[in-house]
């Protein structure tokens, strides 16, 4: 079942920094809206009650304390007047966040930074006031760009903001995506690099209409916007760490387990967590898989195979419409709201949304997978109190994939590694062994729970389906055929792939080598085909829908991979009966019975690895041994139940 957005508005980050306004203040509230008014906002504590914003006399008579427009824009001058005039403090949406409008500096006011910016415009850009001249470059729709040059902008982690002003006053919408400020306008803007892509507040031609436009480096609170209290990585570890040192490691008593996960993507974590979560769902638990990039188009890859098993997909794109504060009462440590209130900027978007489809789904367990899902999970888990936390490492540590790292895993690693309640889980003992090592962990605190596969999911080709693509693929009868299925990316080493195939060519003349797959290296790897004169017998299909014909229509799998964790493309071809050959990386050794269902050649060079295929392309009788083999292997220790019952007990203990 896939849960998709209601036409709710959200709730945002920035409307849980009015809540903890509202809170700290402890005021009656009035909300003052010209529209309708979202249910997170009726279901605050404080809320006596709705005036419409047109409404002078209603605004008049409102109680004594703070009124809530949620309004960005101001079509109701009047009645904020009347509003701020009987004492109320008046708090206005502004963009995602909101701002006490009794401290919004008055148009034209500053009379010395106004003269700076006309006389010593050098001087006030280093000061933080750039104004902006015409003319600005296009960006499509309401969207125009300038340059941001000669401005001293806020060092990294520093509170301070850019603010655009126009005539005056702060435009509404910062940080935007560049798309709804073309095709939104209405003082959407985003300071990007060195410049700022920005609108009109009417969608006007900035250069044309007489407005006067500048940028503002402002500290947090001066303009009157409710800001979070410090973003700073480091306050935010510290503060996370004492928060997590408050939780109790018991074991959940219930059965609600929410996977998350970057998507249901074309990929073998993805296919992991499918299975995972259809075994659970049949072992009585209640399951959800949250996906942070959707499920349309390839990220919904292995939707079908949750079909009619009970799983909730939750589409994590945008923040859950369902989400209001009161979700949170008493079920939340002390400082878990001021926490998500202060997230630095660098994940704050991300981890807030996660937080709000965890707040409503409510699991036992939250069960992450592969690394940024992790560390985010992470975060937004220990907030929320989930009983139980698993984070689930698919490969070796990110460092060895810089296309993969970032700067701030390890840390994060560590932090979580002290959470009590939390569990880390890897998918092979070569891999755990390489992220204890990295994160200065003892081996054991990293649980191994193996990959499993699932026969119902791999179908065995028909002889009239493997004839069919041997004339596809113009594959001559009795001619031996090599296949390669993996990602064309460093880590795969794709190179030494062809390298083997190049030096295999030599005693096999008549060898097809067919390879599956796509990834950043595919111009690369097509220029060295042609480049060893291997364009008669290598065969890049690209990325196919019937992986499984192609595997059983090949004599023997190679792959000279540099990293990896348990690859479900082994325990496919074993599965198919066929013989495997690969490099020691990662879990390959852990999978592959060296000698018995395939050879795993522990020097990785391309005359290692073609002395091993040969044997096995040149002996047919062994082959045959291997893959009978390699399919018991497989319905023994790989059984996909096997592997669910794994994690189950990861919950469990």
């Amino acid at each position: 079942m896939q849960v998709g957005m209601s036409d709710e508005v959200p709730m945002q980050r920035g409307d849980l920094l009015l809540c903890r306004h509202l809170a700290t203040v402890g005021l009656p509230v009035t909300v003052a809206a010209s529209g309708d008014v979202p249910a997170w906002m009726r279901r605050l504590p404080h809320v006596r009650g709705v005036v419409p914003l047109a409404d002078l006399a209603a605004c008049a008579s409102a109680p004594r304390g703070v009124v809530v427009v949620p309004d960005a824009t101001d079509p109701h001058a009047e009645s904020l007047a009347v509003l701020r005039g009987a004492g109320q403090q008046v708090v206005q949406r502004y963009g995602a966040g909101w701002r006490i409008q009794a401290r919004l500096p008055a148009a034209d006011s500053g009379r010395v930074r106004d003269w700076l910016v006309r006389t010593l415009p050098r001087f006030a850009g280093q000061l933080g006031v750039l104004p902006l001249r015409p003319p600005f470059r296009p960006d499509g729709g309401h969207s125009w760009w300038t340059s941001l040059r000669g401005l001293r902008m806020p060092a990294q982690g520093s509170p301070r903001r850019a603010m655009l002003f126009e005539n005056g006053r702060p435009l509404p919408f910062p940080d935007c995506v560049h798309d709804d400020i073309r095709r939104l306008g209405g003082g959407r803007y985003s300071v990007w690099n060195d410049g700022i892509y920005f609108s009109a507040a009417d969608g006007s031609d900035p250069a044309t209409n007489g407005r006067r436009y500048e940028v503002r480096v402002v500290a947090p609170g001066s303009d009157g916007e409710l800001g979070p209290r410090a973003t700073d990585e480091e306050t935010f570890a510290r503060r996370f760490a004492q928060l997590a040192a408050t939780r109790s490691p018991a074991v959940p008593v219930g059965k609600r387990v929410l996977i998350l996960i970057s998507s249901l993507g074309p990929g073998g974590a993805e296919r992991q967590f499918a299975y995972l979560a259809k075994g659970l769902a049949a072992n009585g638990y209640e399951v959800g898989i949250l996906s942070l990039d959707g499920f349309a188009d390839a990220a919904g890859h292995y939707v079908p195979m949750l079909a009619d098993c009970g799983v909730q997909l939750i589409d994590g794109l945008h923040a859950h419409a369902d989400f209001a504060p009161d979700l949170l009462a008493g079920r939340v440590p002390a400082g878990a709201v001021d926490l998500l209130c202060d997230l630095p900027d660098m994940f704050a978007a991300d981890v807030w949304r996660i937080a709000s489809h965890v707040a409503v789904f409510a699991p036992d367990v939250l069960h992450c997978a592969l690394d940024k899902p992790n560390l985010l999970g992470a975060m937004a888990g220990t907030c929320l109190g989930v009983p139980r936390i698993v984070l689930s490492m698919r490969n070796v540590n990110p460092s060895h994939l810089p296309y993969l790292h970032a700067p701030w895993y390890r840390r994060w690693y560590k932090l979580a590694s002290q959470v009590p309640g939390l569990v880390l889980s890897a998918n092979s003992h070569a891999g755990g062994a390489d992220y204890a090592q990295w994160l200065d962990l003892p081996a054991q605190q990293i649980r191994v729970v193996h990959n499993g596969l699932d026969p119902a999911t791999i179908r065995v080709a028909a002889e009239a389906e493997l004839v069919a693509l041997r004339a596809e693929l113009q594959i001559a009868d009795g001619a031996p055929v090599l296949v390669g299925v993996f990602r064309l990316s460093a880590e795969k080493r794709p190179f030494l792939w062809l390298e083997v195939v190049a030096a295999l060519r030599r005693e096999f003349p008549r060898l097809v080598a067919l390879h599956v797959g796509l990834g950043a290296l595919t111009d690369e790897v097509e220029a060295r085909v042609a480049e060893l004169g291997l364009e008669p017998c290598v065969r890049l299909l690209g990325r196919r829908k019937d992986t499984e014909v192609v595997l059983r229509a090949a004599d023997l799998l190679l792959l000279c991979s540099e990293f990896e964790g348990i690859p479900n493309v082994i325990l496919e071809a074993q599965w198919l009966e066929r013989a495997v050959v690969c490099t020691v990386a990662g879990g390959n050794a852990e999978v592959v019975q060296d000698g018995v269902t395939g050879a795993v050649v522990a020097t990785p060079d391309a005359a290692s690895l073609a002395g091993a295929c040969a044997r096995m392309l040149g002996d047919g009788a062994l082959r045959l041994a291997m893959g009978r083999a390699g399919r018991e292997h497989v319905r023994t220790q790989f059984a996909v139940e096997r592997m669910v019952q794994g994690s189950i007990g990861l919950y469990t203990a």
